[in-house]
């Protein structure tokens, strides 16, 4: 199973994945390292990860259900945001190691790009 792989290679960017050693495909993060054109000296590491959020989450009674949702979605109207957060295992020295190369390795790409 791979942990950490180079997934595309642009002009101007390369992109790895990451995934999590909790098991899930969903859990993946993407990190793309990209070169700015107009700003030689620029580099961007962005991360991408997608969120899933469940506001019922373990609550068997439907209308309980319905409520947390409806609490959610006024949550949402009134104050314009919520607050999310979500865990990556990174398991072991391998996958930590396996992660900071991808990373040294994108600089790198992206750095000998001028």
């Amino acid at each position: 199973m791979f942990r950490v792989m180079k997934t595309n290679e642009f002009d101007r960017s390369v992109y790895y994945k990451a995934d999590c050693s909790c098991g899930s495909d969903e859990h993946c993060i993407t990190i793309e390292f990209e070169h700015d054109e107009e700003i030689p000296s620029m580099i961007f590491l962005n991360f991408y990860k997608d969120i899933a959020w469940c506001c019922h989450w373990g609550s068997p009674n439907f209308f309980k259900r319905c409520w947390l949702k409806t609490k959610a979605v006024f949550r949402i109207i009134f104050t314009g945001y919520i607050e999310l957060n979500e865990s990556f295992i990174l398991q072991g020295e391998k996958q930590i190691e396996d992660l900071i190369y991808a990373m040294q390795e994108g600089l790198e790409r992206v750095k000998s790009i001028e």
